[in-house]
């Protein structure tokens, strides 16, 4: 019992330090194009906790106070991925992210944003916790995620859910363990190492 206690104490102290950011995956929910897109944003705690990140950047701007740690944007095919370290990194030549974003108490995002890198574009607006992505293109097109070349594509719909850190999972995991235990336990089964 002491072990477990102490290894329960240890998992804490390691979830408490490893809380430094929130991150957010988008997860499409219908068979509209643009398929297969890949969607992930991180901000920081301190952004969470304030309940929404407002973000205006132009190219050659630093910006590694607005709450917003990474961005970034993929779809199947050859185009180049929009990604932004806003925290690390100015804005490159051309680039731009417009954002107004919530944190909703079901662990979901609303909001809408605009962002635009070297070749490649993504727009999405949300009703409630639903985004529609309203307008995405490539210079080298999206026929992989199934839009006519040199088109915008719209259509798909899909929510942003946070993203469980390591150190929730770890703690859950222990506790599996720790239940496991008792029961062995209450049944007269010695417990496993």
């Amino acid at each position: 019992m002491k072990k477990l206690i102490t290894c329960a104490l240890a998992a804490l102290s390691f979830h408490a330090s490893s809380q430094a950011n929130v991150v957010y995956e988008w997860q499409g929910n219908n068979n509209a194009a643009p398929f297969n897109i890949t969607l992930r944003m991180e901000f920081t705690d301190a952004a969470f906790d304030a309940g929404a990140v407002h973000v205006r950047a132009r190219q050659y701007q630093f910006l590694p106070n607005t709450g917003l740690v990474a961005f970034h944007y993929t779809f199947p095919g050859l185009a180049q991925p929009v990604s932004y370290l806003p925290t690390e990194r100015p804005f490159g030549e051309g680039e731009l992210l417009d954002m107004d974003i919530v944190f909703e108490d079901d662990l979901t995002l609303s909001g809408n944003f605009k962002a635009i890198g070297i070749e490649s574009h993504v727009f999405m607006d949300s009703v409630g916790s639903l985004f529609t992505v309203t307008n995405a293109n490539s210079d080298a097109g999206m026929t992989w995620a199934g839009c006519a070349p040199w088109t915008a594509c719209s259509g798909a719909t899909g929510v942003f859910r946070q993203v469980p850190e390591p150190g929730s999972m770890a703690l859950v995991g222990l506790g599996l363990v720790g239940l496991a235990r008792r029961v062995r336990a209450r049944r007269g089964t010695p417990p496993a190492l």
